[in-house]
């Protein structure tokens, strides 16, 4: 069994040993100490959790269970009856260790049921934003523990706002509530979906490093882009981040998701970008710009960018360049020309084309120069 905590944690809890047959109760108390004796040491602490909603460390709560089992011993023997453990727990909490002083009798299903509404979106049937910070603490909690990676995605609906205007917010509703269910029946038991935000997703993948991510998120993708919902086309696009490659608390985990989310959605939509397969100091952006090229003081022709960040760039090339070599990119936006001189990092010969495709970095901006390229990307880098 894997070992969650917190609302689902209990859920787990609840849905695994508790029923409603005769046998609920001796149940309860054998797969306790089962689970106690396979490992999972806090297995205690949790039941009392979950029974009576009392906070107590592993250790006390194997003693308490040990002293509420000894304290219904005493009361059969007393009342000359079976009490049953779960009026001995009552009685312990109430008239020995005095730590309830109110309590309340619920059935364990109406506490699980009012537990998983207060975690569930209403319309989606996946977990809540709030649900989904408590759960990524615990996943990187647990993962730092034992040494593990996880993978977080963040999605959202591509052109949603157009959903909405053309075709009202009904449907709007529908393709959120859609995109939900297709997160459930497409991701393990273990995962966790949320809807984090009006059309933004997030799926938190245990155990799970960025290959294996990338597998289910395209899987996710590719479905969605097959549903018809009042006759309009509908995509998605995402970002993966992978702990601890990627980042190593809650939010530069998130951050590194939504940059990669950004990217995804800057460089044409309908797709999924892991971060860890594009680690970079700073994103680079597909741009094409009309690039004039100069190589030992000639004109050697004009060429388009490919994509460009704050650091470098890349370009295809009329001639072979060499790993590097110097030139000099004269580049006109919006009437404003600037030299951008660059060194050449690498060359790949596309034959197709019968051109070469290069990457260079930049080297001795101008500040001036500099400042007007970062007007020109489409984001902070």
């Amino acid at each position: 069994m894997r070992v969650s905590t917190g609302i689902q944690g209990e859920l787990d809890l609840i849905n695994e040993i508790f029923s409603d047959d005769d046998a609920a109760e001796e149940k309860v108390l054998a797969t306790a100490e089962s689970l106690y004796r396979s490992g999972e040491k806090n297995i205690y602490a949790r039941l009392i959790h979950v029974m009576c909603h009392l906070r107590l460390n592993a250790t006390e709560a194997k003693r308490t269970w040990e002293n509420i089992l000894k304290h219904r011993d005493d009361l059969e023997q007393k009342l000359g009856r079976k009490t049953g453990f779960r009026v001995a727990l009552l009685d312990y909490f109430v008239n020995e260790s005095r730590e309830l002083k109110n309590p309340k009798v619920i059935e364990i299903h109406v506490y699980a049921e009012t537990a998983r509404q207060a975690a569930i979106d209403e319309l989606t049937g996946v977990f809540n934003r709030r649900f989904f910070d408590n759960a990524l603490e615990r996943e990187l909690k647990q993962a730092s523990r034992r040494n593990r990676e996880f993978s977080l995605l963040i999605v959202d609906i591509d052109n949603f706002k157009r959903v909405n205007d053309t075709h009202g917010h009904t449907t709007g509703d529908a393709v959120i509530s859609a995109l939900g269910k297709l997160l459930k029946r497409s991701i393990r038991s273990e995962d966790t979906p949320c809807r984090i935000g009006g059309e933004e997703f997030a799926v938190i993948f245990p155990e799970t490093d960025p290959d294996g991510a990338m597998v289910v998120s395209e899987k996710i993708r590719s479905e969605f882009a097959k549903l018809k919902i009042a006759a309009t086309d509908l995509s998605l696009s995402g970002g993966l981040a992978t702990f601890p490659g990627d980042g190593k608390t809650a939010a530069e985990l998130i951050d590194r998701a939504d940059q990669m989310l950004y990217f995804a959605k800057y460089s044409g939509k309908n797709r999924v970008i892991c971060y860890s397969q594009n680690k970079r100091r700073h994103i680079r952006y597909p741009l094409e710009w009309e690039l004039k090229v100069t190589k030992n003081g000639g004109d050697s022709g004009k060429t388009k960018s490919q994509d460009v960040s704050i650091e470098g760039i890349s370009f295809e090339l009329d001639e072979n360049a060499e790993p590097g070599e110097l030139l000099s990119l004269h580049l006109n936006i919006d009437s404003d020309p600037i030299e951008l001189p660059v060194q050449i990092v690498w060359v790949d010969n596309n034959t197709k084309s019968r051109k070469f495709r290069a990457g260079a970095r930049f080297i001795r901006l101008t500040e001036e120069n500099l400042n007007t390229l970062r007007q020109r990307l489409p984001f902070k880098n």
